[in-house]
């Protein structure tokens, strides 16, 4: 048994000591729907398709850190946009109230330490359980997102989480009542193909 923990240990280290490349999995529930969407990253460029419950792509999303660029793909249409910056800022931005705890859980292998997210003037909590590695893509990867989308202010309203990635976040009232749960189902480290960072010639570009 003793030998078995120390495998798993060894290889969580492994996996997240150096900077990341490869895809992250998760699946994202709601009383009404279930969402997956993969994520594959490799230096400054992500790409993340976006799945229906029977794990169809919907939208696949390319994200070029460095440019802070977003472009958003429909397959289907064979159609593509550029997702335009936010010049506004939110009216509310000031009243997300963060609190980090010493409380923690351990997700596939990895300690976790919860991060809680409150905004009153939307009835809303948002609990992060973040794990502290080397995965800097992601506090990059939401500032440039966070331009385009203000879905992801939570996260972007927390100070000092440069190093840090949630294994899992859920989303409630203030009440407690359960919204949505977002979680990581599958982690795999490997050489990402160039190629899916960049759109296909036949799509057609749509202008917003």
């Amino acid at each position: 048994m003793r030998r078995i923990l120390w495998v798993i240990v060894t290889l969580s280290t492994r996996l997240w000591a150096s900077g990341f490349e490869g895809s992250i999995t998760w699946i994202k529930q709601s009383p009404y729907d279930t969402t997956f969407y993969t994520y594959y990253i490799s230096n400054d460029r992500i790409r993340i398709e976006e799945k229906d419950n029977k794990k169809n792509i919907r939208h696949v999303y390319l994200i070029n850190i460095n440019k802070e660029e977003v472009f958003i793909i429909d397959p289907a249409k064979k159609m593509y946009t550029k997702l335009k910056k936010s010049t506004s800022r939110s009216k509310d931005a000031n009243h997300f109230i963060v609190k980090k705890t010493n409380n923690y859980k351990i997700i596939k292998g990895v300690k976790c330490y919860q991060w809680r997210v409150k905004n009153v003037h939307r009835n809303c909590e948002i609990t992060y359980w973040v794990a502290q590695k080397n995965f800097d893509f992601f506090d990059k990867m939401v500032k440039v997102l966070n331009n385009t989308d203000k879905g992801w202010e939570y996260f972007n309203s927390i100070p000092h989480s440069s190093g840090y990635f949630p294994m899992l976040y859920e989303e409630r009232t203030l009440l407690r009542d359960k919204r949505m749960q977002t979680s990581v189902i599958k982690i795999e480290q490997h050489r990402i193909d160039s190629s899916i960072f960049q759109i296909p010639k036949d799509y057609i570009l749509f202008i917003m």
